[in-house]
Protein backbone atom coordinates (compact mmCIF):
# COMPACT_ATOMS: atom_id res chain seq x y z
CA UNK A 1 0.00 0.00 0.00
CA UNK A 2 2.61 2.64 0.75
CA UNK A 3 4.67 1.90 -2.74
CA UNK A 4 1.55 2.31 -4.36
CA UNK A 5 1.39 5.41 -2.45
CA UNK A 6 4.53 6.38 -3.13
CA UNK A 7 4.28 5.95 -6.73
CA UNK A 8 1.62 7.96 -6.79
CA UNK A 9 2.90 11.11 -5.18
CA UNK A 10 6.04 10.16 -8.13
CA UNK A 11 3.69 10.45 -10.61
CA UNK A 12 2.23 13.84 -9.67
CA UNK A 13 5.45 15.40 -9.11
CA UNK A 14 6.28 15.23 -12.56
CA UNK A 15 2.95 15.90 -14.19
CA UNK A 16 1.96 19.31 -14.76
CA UNK A 17 0.64 21.48 -12.29
CA UNK A 18 -2.10 22.59 -15.05
CA UNK A 19 -2.33 26.41 -14.69
CA UNK A 20 -2.01 28.33 -11.93
CA UNK A 21 -3.52 31.33 -10.18
CA UNK A 22 -2.47 33.93 -7.32
CA UNK A 23 -5.63 32.87 -5.73
CA UNK A 24 -4.66 28.68 -5.58
CA UNK A 25 -1.21 29.63 -4.33
CA UNK A 26 -2.41 31.96 -1.38
CA UNK A 27 -5.08 29.46 -0.72
CA UNK A 28 -2.54 26.67 -0.19
CA UNK A 29 -0.31 28.65 2.10
CA UNK A 30 -3.46 29.46 3.88
CA UNK A 31 -4.41 25.51 4.39
CA UNK A 32 -3.13 22.26 2.41
CA UNK A 33 -6.52 20.99 3.30
CA UNK A 34 -8.63 23.68 1.85
CA UNK A 35 -6.96 23.71 -1.19
CA UNK A 36 -7.67 19.92 -1.84
CA UNK A 37 -11.05 20.34 -0.74
CA UNK A 38 -11.13 23.09 -3.19
CA UNK A 39 -9.44 21.96 -6.46
CA UNK A 40 -8.98 18.21 -6.26
CA UNK A 41 -12.03 16.65 -4.67
CA UNK A 42 -15.39 16.65 -5.63
CA UNK A 43 -16.24 18.17 -1.89
CA UNK A 44 -18.74 21.13 -2.50
CA UNK A 45 -18.99 24.02 -0.13
CA UNK A 46 -21.24 24.16 2.39
CA UNK A 47 -21.57 27.84 2.30
CA UNK A 48 -21.90 31.00 0.22
CA UNK A 49 -19.36 33.57 0.86
CA UNK A 50 -21.66 37.28 1.02
CA UNK A 51 -17.68 39.01 1.13
CA UNK A 52 -17.80 37.50 -2.44
CA UNK A 53 -20.98 38.35 -3.43
CA UNK A 54 -20.46 41.90 -2.43
CA UNK A 55 -17.08 42.11 -3.80
CA UNK A 56 -18.67 41.30 -6.85
CA UNK A 57 -21.41 43.21 -7.13
CA UNK A 58 -19.22 46.67 -6.18
CA UNK A 59 -16.89 45.43 -8.94
CA UNK A 60 -20.63 44.94 -11.33
CA UNK A 61 -21.56 48.48 -10.37
CA UNK A 62 -17.90 49.98 -11.29
CA UNK A 63 -18.65 48.92 -14.68
CA UNK A 64 -22.00 49.11 -15.28
CA UNK A 65 -20.46 53.50 -14.10
CA UNK A 66 -18.15 53.58 -16.51
CA UNK A 67 -20.26 52.77 -19.58
CA UNK A 68 -21.17 55.84 -19.62
CA UNK A 69 -20.68 59.54 -18.52
CA UNK A 70 -19.09 58.62 -15.11
CA UNK A 71 -19.07 62.66 -14.67
CA UNK A 72 -23.05 63.08 -14.96
CA UNK A 73 -23.96 60.41 -12.11
CA UNK A 74 -25.74 61.13 -9.62
CA UNK A 75 -26.64 59.09 -5.86
CA UNK A 76 -30.09 58.64 -6.90
CA UNK A 77 -28.92 56.83 -10.39
CA UNK A 78 -25.89 55.01 -8.39
CA UNK A 79 -28.63 53.51 -5.83
CA UNK A 80 -30.22 51.99 -9.32
CA UNK A 81 -26.84 50.88 -10.73
CA UNK A 82 -26.23 49.00 -7.56
CA UNK A 83 -29.58 47.62 -6.92
CA UNK A 84 -29.53 45.98 -10.25
CA UNK A 85 -25.91 44.77 -10.07
CA UNK A 86 -26.75 43.35 -5.94
CA UNK A 87 -25.73 39.86 -5.37
CA UNK A 88 -27.66 37.84 -1.97
CA UNK A 89 -26.07 35.24 -1.70
CA UNK A 90 -23.97 34.30 1.54
CA UNK A 91 -25.90 37.00 3.99
CA UNK A 92 -26.64 35.50 7.48
CA UNK A 93 -29.40 37.87 7.63
CA UNK A 94 -31.39 40.36 6.12
CA UNK A 95 -29.62 43.34 8.67
CA UNK A 96 -25.94 41.93 7.70
CA UNK A 97 -27.28 42.51 4.07
CA UNK A 98 -28.38 46.10 4.94
CA UNK A 99 -25.22 47.00 6.64
CA UNK A 100 -23.33 45.63 3.42
CA UNK A 101 -25.78 47.49 1.02
CA UNK A 102 -25.28 50.77 2.40
CA UNK A 103 -21.42 50.50 3.01
CA UNK A 104 -21.39 49.90 -0.59
CA UNK A 105 -23.65 52.37 -1.87
CA UNK A 106 -21.12 54.69 0.08
CA UNK A 107 -17.92 53.11 -1.69
CA UNK A 108 -19.57 53.78 -5.34
CA UNK A 109 -20.72 57.70 -4.34
CA UNK A 110 -17.27 57.92 -3.13
CA UNK A 111 -15.40 56.65 -5.84
CA UNK A 112 -17.42 58.69 -8.71
CA UNK A 113 -16.55 61.87 -6.02
CA UNK A 114 -13.21 60.92 -6.98
CA UNK A 115 -13.39 59.63 -10.73
CA UNK A 116 -15.39 62.38 -12.17
CA UNK A 117 -13.06 63.38 -14.21
CA UNK A 118 -11.53 59.93 -15.38
CA UNK A 119 -10.43 60.49 -19.00
CA UNK A 120 -8.82 57.11 -19.70
CA UNK A 121 -10.84 55.12 -22.32
CA UNK A 122 -11.93 51.43 -20.99
CA UNK A 123 -11.05 49.10 -23.44
CA UNK A 124 -11.27 45.33 -20.76
CA UNK A 125 -13.15 44.72 -17.62
CA UNK A 126 -12.72 41.39 -16.08
CA UNK A 127 -9.93 40.60 -18.62
CA UNK A 128 -8.28 37.36 -18.34
CA UNK A 129 -4.60 37.20 -19.58
CA UNK A 130 -2.58 33.82 -19.62
CA UNK A 131 1.41 34.56 -18.64
CA UNK A 132 4.20 32.65 -17.22
CA UNK A 133 5.26 33.07 -13.48
CA UNK A 134 8.17 31.07 -11.67
CA UNK A 135 8.27 28.87 -14.70
CA UNK A 136 4.62 28.38 -14.32
CA UNK A 137 1.38 29.16 -16.19
CA UNK A 138 -1.07 31.14 -14.38
CA UNK A 139 -4.20 32.92 -15.19
CA UNK A 140 -5.00 36.29 -14.05
CA UNK A 141 -8.18 38.64 -14.39
CA UNK A 142 -7.98 42.24 -14.26
CA UNK A 143 -10.51 43.93 -12.95
CA UNK A 144 -10.13 47.08 -15.33
CA UNK A 145 -7.71 47.54 -18.19
CA UNK A 146 -8.00 50.95 -19.93
CA UNK A 147 -5.81 53.58 -22.40
CA UNK A 148 -4.66 56.60 -20.85
CA UNK A 149 -4.30 59.71 -23.14
CA UNK A 150 -0.36 59.12 -23.63
CA UNK A 151 -1.47 55.69 -24.89
CA UNK A 152 -0.08 53.65 -22.21
CA UNK A 153 -1.87 50.58 -20.17
CA UNK A 154 -3.59 51.10 -17.28
CA UNK A 155 -4.28 48.04 -15.00
CA UNK A 156 -6.83 48.67 -11.78
CA UNK A 157 -7.97 45.94 -9.51
CA UNK A 158 -10.75 46.59 -7.04
CA UNK A 159 -10.59 45.21 -3.22
CA UNK A 160 -13.54 45.85 -1.23
CA UNK A 161 -12.16 44.69 1.70
CA UNK A 162 -12.12 46.96 5.04
CA UNK A 163 -8.17 46.02 5.28
CA UNK A 164 -5.93 48.14 4.07
CA UNK A 165 -2.55 47.39 2.43
CA UNK A 166 -0.02 50.31 1.74
CA UNK A 167 2.40 50.30 -1.00
CA UNK A 168 5.51 48.53 0.95
CA UNK A 169 2.93 45.53 1.38
CA UNK A 170 1.22 46.00 -1.85
CA UNK A 171 5.00 45.08 -3.42
CA UNK A 172 5.64 41.76 -1.28
CA UNK A 173 1.66 40.45 -2.24
CA UNK A 174 1.69 37.47 -3.78
CA UNK A 175 -1.18 38.29 -6.05
CA UNK A 176 0.09 42.22 -7.04
CA UNK A 177 3.42 40.62 -7.80
CA UNK A 178 1.98 38.04 -10.35
CA UNK A 179 -0.63 40.42 -11.48
CA UNK A 180 2.11 42.87 -12.50
CA UNK A 181 4.77 40.21 -13.41
CA UNK A 182 1.96 38.70 -16.17
CA UNK A 183 0.80 42.16 -16.95
CA UNK A 184 4.37 43.54 -17.86
CA UNK A 185 4.92 40.51 -20.13
CA UNK A 186 1.69 40.98 -21.70
CA UNK A 187 1.47 44.54 -22.81
CA UNK A 188 5.45 45.14 -22.43
CA UNK A 189 6.31 48.61 -22.68
CA UNK A 190 3.26 50.05 -22.79
CA UNK A 191 2.47 49.31 -19.26
CA UNK A 192 1.52 52.34 -17.51
CA UNK A 193 1.01 51.16 -14.27
CA UNK A 194 -0.67 48.42 -12.34
CA UNK A 195 -2.77 49.67 -9.22
CA UNK A 196 -5.17 48.43 -6.40
CA UNK A 197 -7.64 50.69 -5.76
CA UNK A 198 -9.20 49.76 -2.46
CA UNK A 199 -13.16 51.02 -3.01
CA UNK A 200 -13.82 50.70 1.32
CA UNK A 201 -10.85 53.23 2.14
CA UNK A 202 -11.36 54.90 -1.23
CA UNK A 203 -7.61 54.88 -2.16
CA UNK A 204 -5.76 53.68 -5.17
CA UNK A 205 -1.85 52.45 -4.82
CA UNK A 206 0.14 52.04 -7.75
CA UNK A 207 2.33 49.16 -7.37
CA UNK A 208 5.52 48.18 -8.97
CA UNK A 209 7.76 45.22 -7.46
CA UNK A 210 11.19 45.53 -7.60
CA UNK A 211 13.14 42.57 -8.98
CA UNK A 212 13.66 41.46 -5.08
CA UNK A 213 10.03 40.98 -4.36
CA UNK A 214 9.40 39.49 -7.78
CA UNK A 215 12.58 36.74 -6.89
CA UNK A 216 11.17 36.04 -3.24
CA UNK A 217 7.81 35.36 -4.51
CA UNK A 218 8.86 33.66 -7.36
CA UNK A 219 10.75 31.21 -4.49
CA UNK A 220 7.26 30.93 -2.79
CA UNK A 221 5.39 30.00 -5.72
CA UNK A 222 7.63 27.06 -6.78
CA UNK A 223 7.90 25.70 -2.99
CA UNK A 224 4.15 25.82 -3.21
CA UNK A 225 3.44 24.49 -6.46
CA UNK A 226 6.16 21.10 -5.16
CA UNK A 227 4.56 20.64 -1.94
CA UNK A 228 0.95 20.32 -3.91
CA UNK A 229 2.87 18.16 -6.60
CA UNK A 230 3.49 15.88 -3.84
CA UNK A 231 0.48 15.51 -2.33
CA UNK A 232 1.20 17.34 1.18
CA UNK A 233 -2.44 18.60 2.12
CA UNK A 234 -2.23 18.94 5.99
CA UNK A 235 -4.35 20.82 7.69
CA UNK A 236 -3.71 24.30 9.06
CA UNK A 237 -5.54 25.36 11.69
CA UNK A 238 -6.36 28.83 13.14
CA UNK A 239 -8.71 31.81 13.17
CA UNK A 240 -9.47 31.63 9.66
CA UNK A 241 -10.94 28.31 9.98
CA UNK A 242 -14.42 29.82 11.09
CA UNK A 243 -14.96 31.67 7.62
CA UNK A 244 -13.70 27.92 5.54
CA UNK A 245 -16.79 26.53 4.10
CA UNK A 246 -15.28 23.32 4.61
CA UNK A 247 -15.32 23.36 8.18
CA UNK A 248 -18.06 20.80 8.85
CA UNK A 249 -15.68 17.96 7.30
CA UNK A 250 -12.59 19.16 7.81
CA UNK A 251 -10.96 16.25 10.18
CA UNK A 252 -9.35 19.36 12.67
CA UNK A 253 -12.46 20.84 13.10
CA UNK A 254 -15.38 18.53 12.29
CA UNK A 255 -14.89 17.24 16.32
CA UNK A 256 -15.14 20.72 17.85
CA UNK A 257 -18.49 21.45 19.79
CA UNK A 258 -18.62 24.51 17.75
CA UNK A 259 -16.41 24.73 14.45
CA UNK A 260 -17.36 28.25 13.96
CA UNK A 261 -16.79 29.53 17.19
CA UNK A 262 -13.88 32.30 16.44
CA UNK A 263 -16.61 33.83 14.15
CA UNK A 264 -19.69 33.82 15.79
CA UNK A 265 -17.33 35.77 18.64
CA UNK A 266 -16.32 38.15 16.51
CA UNK A 267 -19.50 38.57 14.78
CA UNK A 268 -21.18 39.06 18.39
CA UNK A 269 -19.11 41.78 19.65
CA UNK A 270 -16.86 40.07 21.83
CA UNK A 271 -13.43 39.66 22.34
CA UNK A 272 -11.14 37.09 20.34
CA UNK A 273 -7.79 37.93 21.18
CA UNK A 274 -4.40 36.77 20.83
CA UNK A 275 -1.43 37.18 22.81
CA UNK A 276 -0.11 39.45 20.36
CA UNK A 277 -3.04 40.93 20.24
CA UNK A 278 -3.56 42.15 23.56
CA UNK A 279 0.01 42.63 24.17
CA UNK A 280 -0.26 45.37 21.58
CA UNK A 281 -3.11 47.01 22.95
CA UNK A 282 -1.06 46.84 26.62
CA UNK A 283 1.88 48.40 24.71
CA UNK A 284 0.23 50.99 22.50
CA UNK A 285 -3.84 51.05 22.02
CA UNK A 286 -2.94 53.55 18.90
CA UNK A 287 -0.60 50.75 17.11
CA UNK A 288 -3.76 48.54 17.63
CA UNK A 289 -6.50 50.85 16.47
CA UNK A 290 -4.22 51.06 13.08
CA UNK A 291 -3.90 47.14 12.78
CA UNK A 292 -6.79 45.74 14.00
CA UNK A 293 -9.77 48.45 13.88
CA UNK A 294 -8.45 50.51 10.82
CA UNK A 295 -7.32 47.51 9.73
CA UNK A 296 -4.33 48.46 8.36
CA UNK A 297 -1.58 46.19 6.76
CA UNK A 298 1.79 46.22 8.50
CA UNK A 299 4.83 45.91 5.84
CA UNK A 300 7.23 43.33 5.64
CA UNK A 301 9.82 43.61 8.18
CA UNK A 302 13.32 41.65 8.21
CA UNK A 303 12.72 40.87 12.16
CA UNK A 304 9.64 39.12 10.87
CA UNK A 305 11.16 37.49 8.44
CA UNK A 306 14.02 36.12 10.84
CA UNK A 307 12.21 34.86 13.67
CA UNK A 308 9.90 33.21 11.19
CA UNK A 309 12.67 30.70 9.61
CA UNK A 310 13.98 30.10 12.93
CA UNK A 311 10.27 29.31 14.11
CA UNK A 312 9.71 26.97 11.17
CA UNK A 313 13.68 25.35 11.21
CA UNK A 314 12.27 24.53 14.91
CA UNK A 315 9.13 22.93 14.12
CA UNK A 316 10.62 20.90 11.68
CA UNK A 317 13.37 19.47 14.46
CA UNK A 318 11.21 18.37 16.84
CA UNK A 319 8.55 16.67 14.95
CA UNK A 320 11.14 14.53 12.88
CA UNK A 321 9.85 11.38 12.37
CA UNK A 322 12.85 9.73 10.93
CA UNK A 323 14.87 6.90 12.82
CA UNK A 324 16.87 8.15 15.96
CA UNK A 325 17.47 11.71 16.71
CA UNK A 326 17.91 14.04 13.81
CA UNK A 327 21.25 15.52 12.65
CA UNK A 328 22.59 19.24 12.21
CA UNK A 329 22.78 18.69 8.49
CA UNK A 330 18.84 17.81 9.25
CA UNK A 331 18.51 21.70 11.23
CA UNK A 332 20.69 23.68 8.62
CA UNK A 333 18.83 22.18 6.00
CA UNK A 334 15.09 22.99 7.11
CA UNK A 335 16.83 26.68 8.11
CA UNK A 336 17.60 26.77 4.59
CA UNK A 337 14.25 25.34 3.19
CA UNK A 338 12.61 27.78 5.17
CA UNK A 339 14.27 30.34 4.92
CA UNK A 340 11.71 33.83 4.79
CA UNK A 341 13.03 36.47 2.51
CA UNK A 342 11.08 39.47 2.48
CA UNK A 343 11.68 42.62 4.87
CA UNK A 344 15.39 43.09 3.96
CA UNK A 345 16.75 46.08 2.07
CA UNK A 346 19.27 44.55 0.25
CA UNK A 347 21.06 41.15 -0.19
CA UNK A 348 24.22 42.42 1.76
CA UNK A 349 21.76 42.85 4.62
CA UNK A 350 19.79 39.42 3.79
CA UNK A 351 23.01 37.59 3.65
CA UNK A 352 23.76 39.13 7.17
CA UNK A 353 21.32 37.51 8.54
CA UNK A 354 20.96 34.12 7.40
CA UNK A 355 24.35 33.30 8.10
CA UNK A 356 23.96 34.90 12.06
CA UNK A 357 20.91 32.82 11.67
CA UNK A 358 22.80 29.41 10.92
CA UNK A 359 25.02 30.26 13.54
CA UNK A 360 22.08 30.08 15.93
CA UNK A 361 21.41 27.04 14.54
CA UNK A 362 24.52 25.85 14.92
CA UNK A 363 24.80 26.53 18.12
CA UNK A 364 21.53 25.65 19.79
CA UNK A 365 22.38 22.40 18.30
CA UNK A 366 25.27 21.71 20.08
CA UNK A 367 24.23 22.97 23.40
CA UNK A 368 20.44 21.82 23.39
CA UNK A 369 19.53 18.96 21.09
CA UNK A 370 23.11 16.97 20.35
CA UNK A 371 22.53 13.79 22.59
CA UNK A 372 19.14 15.13 24.13
CA UNK A 373 16.90 15.11 21.66
CA UNK A 374 13.28 14.24 22.10
CA UNK A 375 10.33 14.54 19.73
CA UNK A 376 7.92 17.01 20.99
CA UNK A 377 4.04 16.69 22.15
CA UNK A 378 2.78 19.22 20.25
CA UNK A 379 4.84 21.65 17.94
CA UNK A 380 2.56 25.03 17.13
CA UNK A 381 -0.67 23.46 18.71
CA UNK A 382 -3.20 25.68 17.86
CA UNK A 383 -6.23 26.87 20.71
CA UNK A 384 -9.43 28.33 21.09
CA UNK A 385 -9.77 28.83 24.90
CA UNK A 386 -13.04 30.59 26.22
CA UNK A 387 -12.64 33.83 28.41
CA UNK A 388 -14.77 35.45 30.51
CA UNK A 389 -14.46 38.33 33.46
CA UNK A 390 -17.28 40.63 35.93
CA UNK A 391 -16.35 43.70 33.75
CA UNK A 392 -16.48 41.59 30.25
CA UNK A 393 -19.00 38.94 31.43
CA UNK A 394 -19.07 35.70 28.70
CA UNK A 395 -18.61 34.69 25.09
CA UNK A 396 -15.00 35.95 24.82
CA UNK A 397 -12.05 33.32 23.73
CA UNK A 398 -8.27 33.36 23.81
CA UNK A 399 -6.54 32.31 20.82
CA UNK A 400 -2.86 31.58 19.62
CA UNK A 401 -0.29 28.68 18.68
CA UNK A 402 2.36 27.64 21.10
CA UNK A 403 5.60 27.10 20.01
CA UNK A 404 6.34 23.41 21.51
CA UNK A 405 5.35 21.42 23.94
CA UNK A 406 7.33 18.46 25.40
CA UNK A 407 6.17 15.75 27.69
CA UNK A 408 7.97 14.46 30.99
CA UNK A 409 9.09 11.53 32.79
CA UNK A 410 7.20 12.50 35.39
CA UNK A 411 3.60 13.29 33.43
CA UNK A 412 4.15 16.67 33.17
CA UNK A 413 4.62 19.39 30.25
CA UNK A 414 6.90 21.73 29.70
CA UNK A 415 6.48 24.45 26.99
CA UNK A 416 9.03 26.38 24.85
CA UNK A 417 8.36 29.68 23.24
CA UNK A 418 11.13 31.12 20.71
CA UNK A 419 13.09 34.20 20.49
CA UNK A 420 15.25 36.09 18.27
CA UNK A 421 15.21 39.28 20.14
CA UNK A 422 18.33 41.50 20.34
CA UNK A 423 17.99 41.62 24.05
CA UNK A 424 18.48 38.86 26.62
CA UNK A 425 15.43 38.97 29.37
CA UNK A 426 16.63 38.99 32.92
CA UNK A 427 15.23 36.18 35.09
CA UNK A 428 12.75 38.22 36.32
CA UNK A 429 11.31 39.76 33.02
CA UNK A 430 10.92 35.75 32.42
CA UNK A 431 9.20 35.05 35.72
CA UNK A 432 6.99 37.82 34.80
CA UNK A 433 6.55 37.11 30.89
CA UNK A 434 2.67 37.35 30.12
CA UNK A 435 2.99 35.23 27.35
CA UNK A 436 4.11 32.24 29.05
CA UNK A 437 1.04 33.00 32.00
CA UNK A 438 -1.66 32.74 29.38
CA UNK A 439 -0.15 29.80 27.56
CA UNK A 440 0.49 27.67 30.82
CA UNK A 441 -2.88 28.47 31.92
CA UNK A 442 -4.70 27.30 28.24
CA UNK A 443 -2.28 23.87 28.34
CA UNK A 444 -4.10 23.22 31.74
CA UNK A 445 -7.16 24.26 31.88
CA UNK A 446 -7.80 23.31 28.32
CA UNK A 447 -5.22 20.83 27.46
CA UNK A 448 -5.99 19.44 30.38
CA UNK A 449 -2.37 18.70 31.08
CA UNK A 450 -0.21 20.10 34.02
CA UNK A 451 2.94 22.22 33.28
CA UNK A 452 5.85 21.75 35.01
CA UNK A 453 7.91 24.75 33.55
CA UNK A 454 7.85 27.63 30.88
CA UNK A 455 10.60 28.64 29.27
CA UNK A 456 11.86 31.48 26.66
CA UNK A 457 14.40 29.97 24.37
CA UNK A 458 16.60 33.22 23.30
CA UNK A 459 18.79 32.00 19.85
CA UNK A 460 20.60 34.87 19.58
CA UNK A 461 22.43 34.10 23.19
CA UNK A 462 22.22 30.31 22.67
CA UNK A 463 20.14 30.83 26.50
CA UNK A 464 16.80 28.98 27.47
CA UNK A 465 15.55 30.72 31.01
CA UNK A 466 12.78 28.75 32.58
CA UNK A 467 9.95 29.29 34.93
CA UNK A 468 6.87 28.36 36.16
CA UNK A 469 3.10 29.44 37.35
CA UNK A 470 1.22 29.42 39.85
CA UNK A 471 -2.77 29.85 40.95
CA UNK A 472 -1.90 33.22 41.66
CA UNK A 473 -0.27 34.04 38.16
CA UNK A 474 -3.16 33.02 36.46
CA UNK A 475 -5.91 34.62 38.42
CA UNK A 476 -3.64 38.19 38.23
CA UNK A 477 -3.58 37.34 34.29
CA UNK A 478 -7.74 36.80 34.28
CA UNK A 479 -7.90 40.44 36.24
CA UNK A 480 -5.15 41.98 33.52
CA UNK A 481 -7.45 40.72 30.50
CA UNK A 482 -10.93 41.72 32.43
CA UNK A 483 -9.85 45.16 32.65
CA UNK A 484 -8.19 45.76 29.90
CA UNK A 485 -10.54 44.12 27.64
CA UNK A 486 -13.58 46.01 29.42
CA UNK A 487 -10.95 49.44 27.62
CA UNK A 488 -11.35 47.67 24.30
CA UNK A 489 -14.58 46.85 24.03
CA UNK A 490 -15.58 50.12 24.93
CA UNK A 491 -13.26 52.20 23.16
CA UNK A 492 -14.08 50.09 19.13
CA UNK A 493 -17.76 50.21 20.12
CA UNK A 494 -17.42 53.75 20.57
CA UNK A 495 -14.94 54.51 17.38
CA UNK A 496 -17.58 52.75 14.77
CA UNK A 497 -19.01 55.74 15.12
CA UNK A 498 -16.86 58.66 15.07
CA UNK A 499 -14.71 60.55 12.63
CA UNK A 500 -10.89 59.24 12.22
CA UNK A 501 -10.02 62.02 14.61
CA UNK A 502 -12.15 61.61 17.22
CA UNK A 503 -11.62 57.67 17.30
CA UNK A 504 -8.21 58.56 17.39
CA UNK A 505 -8.39 60.17 20.89
CA UNK A 506 -9.93 56.95 22.36
CA UNK A 507 -7.01 54.92 21.72
CA UNK A 508 -3.89 57.40 22.89
CA UNK A 509 -0.26 56.53 21.95
CA UNK A 510 2.12 55.27 24.61
CA UNK A 511 5.91 54.71 24.30
CA UNK A 512 7.08 51.23 24.61
CA UNK A 513 10.50 49.56 23.82
CA UNK A 514 8.94 48.18 20.29
CA UNK A 515 8.36 51.93 18.75
CA UNK A 516 11.36 51.94 16.83
CA UNK A 517 9.54 49.28 14.48
CA UNK A 518 6.06 50.78 14.41
CA UNK A 519 4.97 50.96 10.80
CA UNK A 520 2.93 54.15 11.88
CA UNK A 521 5.71 55.86 13.75
CA UNK A 522 5.99 58.93 11.11
CA UNK A 523 2.35 59.70 11.85
CA UNK A 524 2.64 59.62 16.15
CA UNK A 525 2.08 62.87 18.11
CA UNK A 526 4.89 61.31 19.98
CA UNK A 527 7.59 60.93 17.39
CA UNK A 528 9.28 64.13 18.69
CA UNK A 529 9.61 62.18 22.10
CA UNK A 530 10.55 58.90 20.59
CA UNK A 531 13.48 60.30 18.55
CA UNK A 532 14.76 61.49 21.58
CA UNK A 533 15.14 58.43 23.69
CA UNK A 534 17.44 56.15 24.41
CA UNK A 535 18.10 53.67 21.92
CA UNK A 536 17.41 50.77 24.68
CA UNK A 537 14.10 51.94 25.41
CA UNK A 538 12.83 51.86 21.94
CA UNK A 539 14.91 48.97 20.41
CA UNK A 540 16.23 51.31 17.57
CA UNK A 541 14.27 48.81 14.76
CA UNK A 542 13.78 51.86 12.27
CA UNK A 543 15.64 54.06 10.19
CA UNK A 544 13.92 56.64 11.12
CA UNK A 545 16.01 56.39 14.68
CA UNK A 546 18.67 57.05 12.31
CA UNK A 547 20.62 54.13 14.13
CA UNK A 548 22.34 51.10 11.27
CA UNK A 549 21.45 47.66 12.21
CA UNK A 550 25.38 47.22 12.83
CA UNK A 551 25.41 49.11 16.26
CA UNK A 552 22.70 46.61 17.01
CA UNK A 553 22.76 43.39 14.71
CA UNK A 554 20.02 41.29 13.60
CA UNK A 555 16.97 41.71 15.84
CA UNK A 556 13.52 40.96 16.42
CA UNK A 557 10.48 43.08 17.87
CA UNK A 558 8.58 39.75 19.06
CA UNK A 559 5.55 41.42 20.14
CA UNK A 560 3.81 40.96 16.50
CA UNK A 561 5.95 37.91 15.15
CA UNK A 562 2.58 35.32 16.45
CA UNK A 563 0.67 37.68 13.75
CA UNK A 564 3.02 37.56 10.98
CA UNK A 565 3.52 33.82 11.23
CA UNK A 566 0.02 33.06 10.99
Amino acid sequence: MRIKKLFRKIAAFFTGAGTLSAGKISAYLACGKKYQYQYLSAKKSYASSHYLSFANSLQDAVEVMHSGAIADLDDKELFEILKNCWKSQGYASSQQEDTFWLAGLRMLIDYVNKNRFFRNRIIAVKENVSGKFAGYLFNVRYGQVSRNPEGKIEIVQFKTGKRFQNEASLRSDIQSVINYSVARQRWGGKLGSYSVYNLYHGVKIAVEPTEKDIADCEKTVGETVKKIKLGYFTPQQGPLCSWCEYAPVCPARKLLPDPRIYKRVLESKRLAMSYSKFSLYKNCPRNYKRIYVDKIATKPRHFFSIGLSVHKAMEDLYSYDGLGEPSLKFLLESYRNNWESGGYESDEQEQAFFENGLEWMKNYYEEHVKGQWQKAWKTEPYFEAPLQGPRIGAGHLLVGFIDRIESNADGTYSIYDYKTDPLLRTQEEVDNDLQLTMYSWVCEKYFGIKIKEAALVFFRFNKIIRTARTDEDYKNMLELIDRLGEGILRNTGEAASQPKDEADKLFLPSINKYCGGCDFLDECPLKNEILQKNKSEVMNISEDLRVNDSELGPDDSGSELKNKKR
